[in-house]
Order: C-alpha cells, then sequence, then structure tokens
C-alpha cells in the first residue's frame, strides 16, 4: 500500500478504484456494471479476512468516486458505512504516529457523513 496522507484519496489503492471506475463509465458501463467489474478485479483479495484492510480501501475508492459523479449505490454506500464503523482500516494507521491516525478517523467520519447525506 502506497499512503502520502490521510485523505481519502491519499493512497494507491482508491485512486486506482477510482480511475477504473471513471475509465469504466467512460467506456459506457453504468454505475451498476462499472461497480461490479471493481470489485469483481479485486475479489481474490477479499477471500482472506486479513484484507479487510484492503476491501476497506477499495469500497472507499469506489463509493468517493460514485460520491464524485454524484450517483452512489445503496449497496456500495451500506458496505463502506459497515467497513468505516468495523475500524478495520485503521490497523493500517495505528502503526503511524498519533496525530495520522486521529487525522484518518476524522476523514472517515466525515467521509461517512457525506455518504448518509447522499441519495
Amino acid at each position: 500500500m502506497g499512503a502520502w496522507g490521510t485523505g481519502i484519496f491519499d493512497d494507491d489503492t482508491t485512486c486506482d478504484v477510482r480511475d477504473d471506475y471513471f475509465d469504466l463509465l467512460a467506456e459506457g458501463l453504468s454505475a451498476e456494471e462499472a461497480s461490479k467489474s471493481i470489485l469483481g478485479s479485486y475479489h481474490e483479495e477479499f477471500d482472506d479476512e486479513e484484507d479487510l484492510e484492503v476491501m476497506t480501501l477499495v469500497y472507499l475508492g469506489l463509493a468517493g468516486a460514485q460520491l464524485e459523479k454524484n450517483h452512489v449505490l445503496e449497496n456500495i454506500k451500506i458496505k463502506t458505512i459497515t467497513l468505516i464503523d468495523s475500524g478495520a482500516e485503521l490497523a493500517l494507521w495505528e502503526v503511524s504516529n498519533k496525530e495520522d491516525l486521529e487525522e484518518r478517523k476524522k476523514v472517515l467520519a466525515a467521509f461517512k457523513q457525506k455518504l448518509l447525506a447522499s441519495s
């Protein structure tokens, strides 16, 4: 994982997911089709419980991309909020300094609120 900040898209995985999602939309896929394609391409990494961090990053990237396009799918919203609430992704930040961990918690809380406010 390459992360350079605490923001949702300050990470290689979330950026890749967002870029792939936008590319698939540009190719003419619907939001549903593009989401299924992305989740399918990362499915192998979801097979292991230890990879909840990666799953969270994929869903954060996908939900963030959908927020940017103003079409958040309900199933993506629910799963992303569930993963945020689980705290699984924060394990990656616990090895960092305390300030970064606290900032990441704030970023995730704000992102969750954006998702909850989306239609």
